[in-house]
């Protein structure tokens, strides 16, 4: 190949590999535990702490007892069309540390869901969990 066609030969070929390179690739973030305490403000008022998070799916809530107060999640409120089956009512956590993790799930739509603490929600133990990516 004579030498004067080789310049012209790599300013066209490198243009088409550039535009062979792959698209860049996005993940969706990585699960985590999102932590929530059912906590005693006072013998006549309880709440969550935070009371209001977003999640994406996949993550995990972690609703914790700080107290010997005996709290449970109970969901109020869920976008139309979604059935929590068996956890749209915890269970009652008693101990000190003990722990309900609560999937998002398939059973879980974008959107907000209000939940409450069954004999404390008129006591201020409620909540709302924004699931990411919907409207």
């Amino acid at each position: 190949m004579p030498r004067w066609l080789i310049p012209s030969l790599v300013l066209p070929l490198s243009t088409m590999l550039v535009g062979m390179a792959p698209e860049p690739v996005t993940h969706a973030p990585a699960p985590k535990v999102v932590l929530v305490k059912g906590m005693d403000v006072s013998a006549t008022e309880f709440k969550w702490s935070p009371a209001d998070i977003t999640v994406n799916p996949g993550d995990t809530i972690r609703f914790e007892q700080t107290t010997t107060t005996p709290h449970n999640v109970e969901f109020k409120e869920t976008p139309a069309g979604v059935d929590l089956g068996a956890a749209k009512v915890g269970p009652f956590l008693v101990t000190k540390g003990e722990h309900y993790d609560l999937a998002v799930d398939g059973r879980f739509k974008p959107g907000v869901y209000k939940f409450v603490c069954t004999p404390h929600e008129s006591m201020g133990m409620k909540g709302t969990i924004t699931i990411a990516g919907g409207k």
